[in-house]
C-alpha cells in the first residue's frame, strides 16, 4: 500500500501509513529525520500519546497514531488528521507542514464529553536519525551514538530538545529542535527511558504513565520525547495543544540557548495554528495480528521443572533475589530464564552458522536468533549483509516484532497468541531452544543450523497441552532495504514447498538471476501473503509470507538457501582444549572456550554481530589478528594460507590495503577508499607468522592479482608493501606516519594535514614487530639477504622509537612533528594539548615487542597498574578525551560521539587482551589469569562486583561505564577506577577478540606454540594450577598434559615424556624473563602424554 505523502517547498516529506503511523520523515532526497521506518503491520515508535486521568485515579494512556489508535484516518491530497473518541474525549490530531520552512506541527484538540472532570497531558515521542537514509539503515545504534541531544529551557514553552548530528552528512551537520506549542515540563532523549525493558514482554511504555524522567540519556535509541504540563479539563471544556519539529540543514556550532531564537520565527508561521477540519472520508485502520494478538503469557519455571527440562549439573548458576537467572549445562549449553531477560540491557541473542568449513563458503547460511521470539532473523546466504533473505531485528528494546520468522499459536478459547518471551531460552553453538510454559501447557521451539551449508531448520513441539494450530510469518528482505523496499518478493507454493525469489529489478535478482530460497513446510495447509494477518483480509503490500498449519502437536520448517549452489560438506577439524578444574577462574574460562570459538568463527566466516549486524567484509587489521591467531594456535595452517591469499589479492597496486574489503569475488569492488597508517603492516605480520608456523616457502611464489592491477607473485606483493612503508614516514624521522589513523578508530585526525606529521607510537611498535618477525621468517626459509635487511631496519626503528617517542621513561601515545618548531608529545605527562597523560596501546605493545629495557618495561607496567587499571581491566587512557557538544578539533569520533561506550568509553576488551598478553610476556602469572578472567562474562560479577547483568556466553567488545552522557563521564570518571560505577557490556560477538583470547589460552596459559620444525613450550600459570591436566589437540598432534607449577609460575624447567624422561630442548632468549623451551616438533599420530614443569 502506497504511503500517504505530505510535502512542502522546503524539502520536508512525511510518509504516513494507512493507520496514520509515520513511515518516514525525510528532508530532501536523502536525509531521514526519524530512526526506524514504520510498517503497516505494527506502526513505529514515533507517536503522539495522550495521558488522561480522573481525580485520584491512575493515568490512562493511548497512542493517537498507528494500529492501536482509537481514531480514524482522514487524509486529503495535502492534509492529514486523525479523529475520533476515547475515554469520554472527542479528539482531533492534525499534522501540518509549514509551506516554505522545514518545520512541521502536530495540533491536538480535545473536548471533554464525559461529564466528569479529568486531567490531560499529551506526549510527543519522535525517534531521531537525522542522517542519510543509507547510514540510518546500516545501523541505528551507531547513528544514535553521534546525535547530541541537548535539553533547553524556554520561558514560555518549557522544555525543548535540540538534536545535532555530529557526524558530517555530505559535509553538513543537520540539526533539529523539538518543542511544545503549549508548555512541556518533562522530557526524555532515549527510547530506553520511555519503553524500558517492558516491551520485551508485551507491556506498554511505563514512562508514559509514570511520567518522563527529565534527564538526558545518550544511548542507542535516540528520541525526542516531550511531555506537556498537566491541564484540567472540566466537562464540556475544550483544550488545544501540540508540538513542533524544526530542522536546520547545517548547524556548525554545538547546541546552546542561542538556538531558542528559532522559536519566534517558527511559531509565527501560519501553520503553527490548526487548520479547518480535513474534509476527507474516514478510514478506520485495520489491525494486523501483530497489533491485535497479545504475546503468549509464559510463566517462570519451578526449580523441579527446570531440572527436568535441563537434566544434569547446572554450572555457574546466576541468582538474583533468590530466583535462578541462568546457568550452563551439558556440552556447551547455556540456559537463560525469563527473569534475566527482563533485567539485561542487551537482549539475549545468538548467531547460527550452517556448514562446517574453515574457509569462506558463499553457500553458507547465517541467522540471528533472539530470545524474545525471533526464531530466525537476518537470514543470509553468502554475504551476511547484502544477501538477506529474512529481515533484521533492529531494536534492543523489543519495539518491533515482525522481523524474520515469527510464530503464532491458536489457543482454544483464547485465540491467537504470539510466541514472544519464553520461560527459558537455551543456546548451543549450532542451535537455539525456546520453552514456553503457560497456563494450558508447554511448547518447545528449536532453531538449528544444519551441517549442510545451505540449510536452517525450525521445529515446534507441544510437550504438554492440546494440539495447536500454528501460523508462521516470514518477513522477507529479498527485495532490498531489509524488507522496506517497495518491491515484493515472488513466491510459488507447490506441495510442501514454497519457493521465494527476489523481485525483478532488485539487487538480489541482478546478482542471482535464478536464485531464491525454498521453504519446506511440512503440513502447511494454507500459504498466503500479509493479507491473512489483517482484520479485513486485504494485503497492505508488506513483503510477508504466511504459513498456516492445522492443529497438531509437532511442526517442522526448513529454509534452504538457493542464491548460491551449495558447496560440498566439510568436516569440522577444530578441537578445543579440555580440562576439569576446581579453581573457579579456570573452570569459568573453560566454560567460555566453545563460545569464544563460535564467536571467532562468526567474525571470520560470517562477519557480523548482534549489534553490529551490517557487516559482511573483513577488516584488514581484524582478520589478520583474531582468526589468524586462533587458527595458528590450533595448528590449522591450511585455512590461514587461504586467508592470506584472499588478503593479498585485495592489496592496492601501490602496496597498501583498504581499511576493509569484501572477501568473496562477487563483491570484490566493495571496499574502503582509504586506510589507517597501521593497516599496511598487518598482512605482512600475518604472513610472517604463517611462514614460521608452516615453513611454506611456496606460498611466496603464488601468483596473485593486485586489486584492479597486474598479477604478481606474493613475494612481489610483500616487496611493494615494504617499499610503501619505507616511503610513508614522518619527514626527518624513521617513524611511520599516522595517515588516516591507527588501531583506535575513534582517533582519526580532524585535520587531514596531520596524517603526514603525526606519529602513533603504537603503530611504530607494530612496524618493529612486523620487521623482526618477517626477518625471522625469511631467515628460516633461507632468504638470508632479505632477512638481514629487515633485521637492520628493525634495529633502526627501535632506535627512533627510543629517541623520539620515549621521554622521562614514559612512551607517548602520539608525537607531532610540525614543519617548524619542536616535537610535541601527546598523551604523555609532558602533554599540554590533550589533557591526557598515559596511553595503554604503545606502553604494552612496546613491552610485548621487547622495545624497552627491563627497567623501562617495569616502569610501563607499574604506570599501567597505577593509572590505567579499572575493576574490569586495562583502559586505553587515564581519562576520556573531552567532549564539547560535538565539534571536533583534534580527533573525529572521540570528540563527536555522545555515547560513552565502545572505544569512546576507553575500556576496549581487545586491548585488554593484549594487556593480558603483556602480563604473560613479563611472567606475571596470577595477574595474567586474572586478566583473562576479566575479559569474559561467565561468573563476571564474582570478579567485577559492579558489572551489570548480561548474557553470559558471548564476547563483549567493550566494558561501558554506565554514565548518562559524555559530560557526566568527564566529571566523574575517577569513580569508574574506584569501582563506584556500574559497568555495562558493549557490542557483542563481532570482534577479533575471541580469536585472540583463544590464542592466548593455548599459546600463553597452556604455553604450546607450533613452528614448522619446533614445538615451543612456555606456559605462564599461577601455582594454584599445579597438577592441572589438559587434553589438547594442535592440528594432527594430540597431547595429554600435566602441569607442575612452582612458585614463579613461568620459566619451563623441563618437559618430561610419559616415562618421566626429559625431552631434548633448547632455551629461547627472552628480554625480561626465562625464555621458552624449543623441542623438536613431534610427528602426528598417537597421543603425547607429557609433564611440563615450571619454575
Amino acid at each position: 500500500m502506497t504511503p500517504h505523502l505530505l510535502r512542502n517547498a522546503a524539502g520536508l516529506q512525511v510518509e504516513l501509513l494507512s493507520h496514520g503511523a509515520l513511515r518516514r520523515l525525510m528532508a530532501g532526497p536523502a536525509l531521514m529525520i526519524n530512526l526506524f521506518p514504520g510498517n503497516e503491520l505494527e506502526g513505529g515508535p514515533a507517536n503522539v500519546w495522550l495521558r488522561r486521568r480522573e481525580p485520584g485515579a491512575d493515568w490512562q494512556v493511548v497512542p493517537l497514531l498507528g494500529p492501536q489508535s482509537p481514531l480514524s484516518v482522514h487524509a486529503g491530497e495535502s492534509s492529514f488528521e486523525m479523529r475520533g473518541s476515547w475515554a469520554g474525549l472527542l479528539l482531533r490530531l492534525q499534522l501540518r507542514l509549514a509551506a516554505e520552512a522545514p518545520v512541521l506541527f502536530w495540533h491536538l484538540e480535545a473536548v471533554n464529553e464525559s461529564g466528569v472532570a479529568c486531567e490531560l497531558s499529551p506526549v510527543l515521542v519522535q525517534d531521531v536519525g537525522l542522517a542519510d537514509y543509507g547510514a540510518v539503515r546500516t545501523n541505528e545504534f551507531y547513528v544514535s551514538h553521534y546525535l547530541d541531544l541537548q535539553p533547553l529551557q524556554h520561558a514560555m514553552h518549557g522544555a525543548l530538545l535540540a538534536v545535532r548530528q555530529n557526524q558530517p552528512q555530505r559535509g553538513q551537520h543537520p540539526w533539529l529542535l523539538a518543542g511544545s506549542l503549549s508548555r512541556a515540563d518533562a522530557y526524555a532523549t532515549d527510547a530506553a527511558q520511555v519503553w524500558g525493558l517492558a516491551a520485551r514482554d508485551g507491556a506498554p511504555p511505563p514512562a508514559l504513565s509514570a511520567g518522563l524522567p527529565n534527564r538526558r540519556l545518550q544511548q542507542e535509541h535516540a528520541v525526542v520525547a516531550l511531555q506537556d504540563e498537566v491541564v484540567h479539563l472540566a466537562p464540556g471544556e475544550r483544550h488545544g495543544a501540540g508540538f513542533f519539529l524544526g530542522l536546520q540543514a547545517h548547524h556548525e556550532a554545538a547546541s546552546s540557548d542561542a538556538d531558542l531564537a528559532w522559536l519566534a520565527d517558527w511559531l509565527s508561521l501560519p501553520e503553527a495554528l490548526p487548520a479547518a477540519r480535513v474534509e476527507a472520508p474516514a478510514r478506520a485502520p485495520a489491525r494486523s495480528l501483530f497489533a491485535s494478538a497479545p504475546p503468549l503469557a509464559s510463566r517462570d519455571l519451578a526449580p523441579s521443572e527446570c531440572q527436568g527440562l535441563f537434566p544434569g549439573e547446572h554450572r555457574h548458576a546466576e541468582w538474583q533475589d533468590g530466583r535462578l537467572q541462568s546457568f550452563f549445562s551439558g556440552e556447551a549449553s547455556h540456559v537463560v530464564l525469563r527473569a534475566k531477560e527482563l533485567r539485561v540491557q542487551r537482549p539475549h541473542g545468538h548467531i547460527l552458522r550452517s556448514g562446517q568449513h574453515l574457509v569462506p563458503d558463499e553457500s553458507a547460511l547465517t541467522s540471528t536468533c533472539w530470545m524474545g521470539g525471533a526464531f530466525h532473523t537476518m537470514l543470509t546466504q553468502g554475504h551476511v549483509s547484502i544477501n538477506r533473505i529474512l529481515s533484521t531485528q533492529r531494536s534492543l528494546l523489543g519495539l518491533f516484532n515482525t522481523a524474520g520468522l515469527r510464530l503464532f499459536v491458536d489457543l482454544p478459547g483464547q485465540g491467537w497468541r504470539r510466541l514472544g518471551l519464553p520461560s527459558a531460552f537455551e543456546m548451543r553453538p549450532q542451535a537455539c531452544r525456546w520453552l514456553y510454559a503457560h497456563e494450558a501447557g508447554l511448547i518447545e521451539v528449536v532453531a538449528e543450523a544444519d551441517a549442510a551449508p545451505d540449510r536452517m531448520a525450525l521445529h515446534l513441539r507441544v510437550i504438554e497441552g492440546e494440539a495447536l494450530a500454528l501460523r508462521a510469518t516470514l518477513s522477507l528482505a529479498l527485495g532490498g532495504d531489509d524488507g522496506a523496499a517497495p518491491q515484493r518478493p515472488l513466491w510459488q507454493h507447490s506441495g510442501e514447498r514454497v519457493r521465494i525469489t527476489p523481485p525483478a529489478g532488485s539487487e538480489l535478482a541482478q546478482r542471482f538471476p535464478a536464485g531464491g530460497v525454498e521453504v519446506e513446510a511440512l503440513g502447511a495447509a494454507i500459504v498466503g501473503d500479509d493479507g491473512r494477518l489483517y482484520d479485513d483480509g486485504l494485503s497492505r503490500g508488506e513483503p510477508l509470507v504466511c504459513l498456516d498449519f492445522a492443529a497438531a502437536r509437532q511442526f517442522a520448517l526448513a529454509l534452504r538457501g538457493d542464491l548460491v549452489r551449495a558447496a560440498p560438506a566439510a568436516p569440522q577439524p577444530l578441537a578445543l582444549p579440555r580440562w576439569q578444574s576446581r579453581v573457579p577462574a579456570l573452570a569459568q574460562l573453560g566454560e567460555i572456550l566453545p563460545w569464544y570459538a563460535h564467536n571467532a568463527l562468526v567474525h571470520y566466516l560470517s562477519p557480523r554481530g548482534l549489534e553490529q549486524y551490517s557487516g559482511g567484509g573483513w577488516g584488514t587489521r581484524d582478520v589478520c589478528q583474531g582468526p589468524l591467531e586462533m587458527l595458528l594456535a590450533l595448528g590449522q595452517t591450511a585455512p590461514v594460507r587461504d586467508l592470506l591469499l584472499r588478503v593479498f589479492s585485495a592489496q592496492n597496486p601501490d602496496g597498501d590495503w583498504p581499511q576493509w574489503f569484501m572477501f568473496f569475488p562477487r563483491e570484490a569492488s566493495i571496499r574502503a577508499g582509504d586506510s589507517h597508517g597501521d593497516i599496511v603492516f598487518w598482512p605482512l605480520l600475518g604472513l610472517a607468522q604463517y611462514l614460521i608456523a608452516s615453513g611454506d616457502a611456496g606460498v611466496l611464489d603464488e601468483p596473485l592479482p593486485f586489486h584492479g592491477g597486474d598479477v604478481a607473485p606474493l613475494a612481489a606483493h610483500v616487496a611493494q608493501a615494504l617499499a610503501l612503508i619505507r616511503r610513508r614516514v614522518v619527514p626527518g624521522t624513521g617513524l611511520a606516519a599516522y595517515w588516516h589513523g591507527d588501531w583506535n578508530d575513534s582517533l582519526q585526525p580532524a585535520d587531514p594535514a596531520l596524517r603526514e606529521r603525526l606519529c602513533s607510537a603504537w603503530t611504530v611498535t607494530l612496524h618493529h614487530q612486523m620487521l623482526h618477525t618477517l626477518s625471522a621468517a625469511y631467515a628460516q626459509l633461507g632468504r638470508a639477504d632479505e632477512a638481514a635487511q629487515l633485521g637492520a631496519e628493525a634495529v633502526g626503528v627501535k632506535a627512533e622509537f627510543q629517541r623520539l617517542l620515549v621521554q622521562d621513561g614514559v612512551v607517548a601515545g602520539y608525537a607531532l612533528f610540525p614543519e617548524a618548531g619542536e616535537r610535541e608529545l601527546w598523551i604523555h605527562p609532558a602533554d599540554t594539548r590533550t589533557g591526557l597523560r598515559y596511553s595503554l596501546l604503545p606502553m604494552m605493545h612496546a613491552v610485548l615487542d621487547s622495545l624497552f629495557t627491563p627497567e623501562q618495561a617495569r616502569t610501563q607496567a607499574a604506570l599501567i597498574e597505577q593509572h590505567l587499571k579499572g575493576p574490569d581491566g586495562a583502559r586505553l587512557f587515564d581519562a576520556p578525551l573531552p567532549y564539547r557538544g560535538g565539534p571536533s578539533t583534534l580527533f573525529q569520533r572521540a570528540e563527536t560521539s555522545t555515547f560513552f561506550g565502545r572505544e569512546i568509553g576507553i575500556m576496549y576488551v581487545h586491548a585488554h587482551l593484549r594487556y593480558a598478553q603483556m602480563l604473560a610476556h613479563l611472567g606475571e602469572a596470577e595477574a595474567f589469569l586474572q586478566a583473562l578472567a576479566q575479559a569474559h562474562p561467565v561468573g563476571l560479577v564474582d570478579r567485577v562486583p559492579v558489572a551489570s547483568p548480561r548474557q553470559a556466553n558471548c564476547y563483549y567488545s567493550s566494558s561501558d561505564a554506565a554514565f548518562a552522557d559524555r559530560y557526566e563521564a568527564q566529571a566523574q570518571y575517577g569513580r569508574v577506577l574506584a569501582g563506584e560505577v556500574a559497568l555495562d557490556g558493549g557490542w557483542r560477538i563481532y570482534s577479533s577478540g575471541p580469536g585472540i583470547a583463544l590464542g592466548l589460552v593455548i599459546g600463553s596459559l597452556l604455553g604450546l606454540r607450533l613452528e614448522h620444525q619446533a614445538l615451543i613450550v612456555d606456559p605462564v600459570m599461577p601455582p594454584l594450577l599445579d597438577g592441572l591436566r589438559v587434553d589438547l589437540r594442535l592440528g594432527e598432534l594430540h597431547f595429554e598434559l600435566t602441569y607442575r607449577v612452582g612458585a614463579q609460575g613461568h620459566g619451563v624447567a623441563r618437559v618430561l615424556d610419559e616415562s618421566g624422561q626429559p625431552l631434548p630442548a633448547t632455551r629461547r632468549p627472552h628480554a625480561y624473563r626465562t625464555g621458552a623451551l624449543a623441542l623438536a616438533r613431534p610427528p602426528g599420530g598417537g597421543v603425547y602424554r607429557w609433564t611440563i614443569e615450571l619454575g
